[in-house]
C-alpha cells in the first residue's frame, strides 16, 4: 500500500480499502477509509474503520456506489 501511495502521491486520508481476512491487516492500516466486510475475520473489524455489507451481499460495489453518487 505504501508503494502504491507513494507512486501516485496519495495519502492515507485519500486510500480506501476492503478486506476480510488476516492478510489484509496492514492494507487496513495503511487506510483510512479502512471497510472490513461483514463476513470478515474478528480481528480485522476490529481494526477497520467501517463495516461494509458481506461479500455475498456485494458490499465493496455497495459502498462504491454510494460514494459515486
Amino acid at each position: 500500500m505504501e508503494v502504491l501511495q507513494e507512486k501516485f502521491r496519495i495519502t492515507a486520508g485519500q486510500t480506501m480499502v476492503f478486506g476480510d481476512y488476516l492478510n489484509d491487516l496492514e492494507m487496513l492500516e495503511k487506510a483510512h477509509y479502512s471497510y472490513a466486510m461483514a463476513n470478515a475475520h474478528p480481528d480485522i473489524k476490529k481494526i477497520a474503520r467501517f463495516i461494509a455489507k458481506s461479500n455475498d451481499e456485494n458490499g465493496v460495489v455497495e459502498v462504491l456506489s454510494e460514494i459515486t453518487e
